[in-house]
């Protein structure tokens, strides 16, 4: 470590047991390390150095919660934490190239996660709900601006913990096993945080933090799909029972195909002369049989392309990954969140989805927060529909105007793909969230119209007099075959109508190519 970091964290104080003892001079100390960071260089070396010298794990949450009495030196030091754990993403501008800048980034990425790991804790959230939920107290007239910045941070940080990225490698978590973010969210939910969110999100008094608080509960349910939180706590179906002894059964006939494999390739002696054979029913270039020179053991993976060279796909043109792997979280989260779900829809869906709509609108929100928006109308709509359908919870989305501002989002990332196309990955993950959300859409004005309630079917029946293409293609849609694509009438939405029900990340960009051929 560079020696004035290492003189500025000393001048920070002490761990001894369980006991920080702050110096005289810690306040200063820290606002030299913000001093720091905001004159450090394209590699974030001063980062770098504190975050391997744990100068969170070991001074700034002690700090917070042994000495949080102290409103300087907790603003200072949450004002620090804010700017340690900003994402790495947002420290680089994107994922660099260069392999030395990309050793740097994945080195931030994981002082990071050991950040993330040290925040799960009850202690950590219960100071700062409490701090929090004194500052809510205040009224409009009494808060002052240090007030409103603290609360800013406070909600900033919680972001910024909540985004960082699990480790494949050290997190190796099986269903229903709590991950280091489930652990997070638990200490979210033991501590309070949850229900100030809640509040955040309902109080009329409140509005300005609107996208904070949208981005928070987006990065709580990322892990989570709105199907296992419907029938989280409910009993296993006999058919979920026989579908779970399947898979284990396959995965245990293919172990053991995979060992009795290993055996046969497992010879006492080597030989070179494993004989030639004729494949029966196999042609090779000419008119007649294969012939196999190799090992009968390996015979099950020929195939004509052995020993060709791979053909090079060029960059633009290669498919796009999906990003992780869909893990069932642990039980009592899963209910925790579910409770979360049902009180957000009851209370707070309609006011907040309308207050984050009217930001994207007036522009006064940053570039790209319209997905927070899309995920959320996707995500509780589904979950709606799943938990016994109430239309009064999503009626500030189900309305003409929320299918032409998802229209209007679609046709945007569809001309942004062709024409920045260095960047058409992204547009296209974005296009994907923005045809969800009108998949979503669609499907609850189809339950409205099983609805019993008759005030349900006409409401439905004026959004779809408004669009009449909807209820023309209502069935086709939701009952959508890929291998009848042609059935569509409209050539111009024929794109559109494919992704909406069998939205695909992979094949977008070929798709819409060939249909504009």
């Amino acid at each position: 470590m560079n020696c004035e970091l290492l003189a500025t964290c000393s001048a920070l104080g002490y761990l001894e047991g369980d006991t920080y003892h702050k110096e005289t001079d810690c306040l200063e100390s820290v606002k030299d390390l913000i001093r720091y960071l905001r004159h450090e260089d394209d590699t974030r070396d001063v980062r770098q150095q504190l975050g391997a010298g744990q100068i969170v794990q070991n001074d700034l949450l002690p700090i917070i919660i042994q000495h949080g009495q102290d409103k300087a030196l907790f603003d200072a030091s949450v004002r620090l934490m804010v700017n340690l754990t900003q994402p790495a993403m947002l420290c680089f501008g994107k994922v660099p190239d260069d392999p030395v800048f990309r050793h740097h980034f994945l080195q931030v990425t994981s002082h990071l996660q050991a950040y993330k790991e040290a925040f799960a804790t009850e202690s950590v959230f219960g100071i700062l709900s409490e701090t929090l939920y004194n500052l809510l107290q205040l009224d409009w007239e009494q808060r002052q601006e240090e007030d409103n910045l603290l609360i800013e941070r406070i909600l900033l940080l919680v972001r910024n913990v909540l985004h960082v990225p699990a480790d494949p490698c050290e997190e190796k978590k099986v269903d229903d096993d709590a991950s280091i973010h489930d652990r997070l969210l638990w200490a979210i939910h033991m501590s309070g945080f949850d229900d100030l969110v809640k509040f955040l999100a309902s109080a009329q008094s409140e509005q300005q933090w609107s996208m904070h608080v949208l981005e928070i509960i987006s990065l709580m349910f990322r892990d989570q799909t709105p199907e296992s939180l419907v029938s989280a706590g409910q009993a296993r179906s006999a058919e979920e029972k026989h579908r779970d002894s399947q898979e284990l059964e396959a995965l245990r006939q293919k172990e053991q195909a995979e060992k009795r494999s290993r055996t046969l390739q497992r010879g006492n002696r080597h030989s070179r002369f494993g004989g030639s054979y004729v494949i029966k029913g196999l042609k090779s270039i000419g008119d007649k049989d294969v012939i196999y020179h190799r090992n009968l053991n390996n015979f099950k993976n020929y195939t004509h392309d052995t020993g060709k060279s791979v053909r090079r796909v060029p960059k633009r043109n290669r498919q796009a990954k999906e990003c992780k792997e869909k893990r069932r979280s642990a039980l009592n989260v899963r209910l925790f969140l579910r409770d979360f779900c049902v009180d957000f829809l009851e209370n707070c869906y309609n006011r907040l989805m309308y207050l984050v709509k009217e930001s994207l609108i007036r522009e006064h929100s940053q570039q790209h927060d319209e997905t927070y928006y899309l995920w959320a109308l996707s995500f509780f709509m589904a979950f709606n529909r799943g938990n016994g359908f109430r239309a009064d919870f999503v009626s500030e989305t189900m309305s003409t105007r929320a299918f032409h501002f998802i229209e209007r989002n679609v046709t945007n990332y569809y001309e942004m793909m062709l024409t920045d196309r260095k960047e058409a990955t992204s547009w296209s993950r974005r296009m994907h969230l923005a045809l969800k959300a009108y998949q979503e859409l669609l499907l609850t004005v189809n339950e409205m119209d099983r609805s019993q309630d008759e005030g349900i079917r006409q409401s439905s029946n004026v959004i779809k007099s408004k669009m009449p293409w909807c209820e023309l293609r209502m069935p086709c849609l939701l009952d959508w075959d890929q291998k009848h694509w042609d059935c569509c009438v409209l050539p111009g939405q024929l794109a559109l109508y494919y992704f909406i029900i069998n939205p695909s990340v992979y094949n977008c960009l070929v798709f819409l190519d060939t249909i504009r051929k």
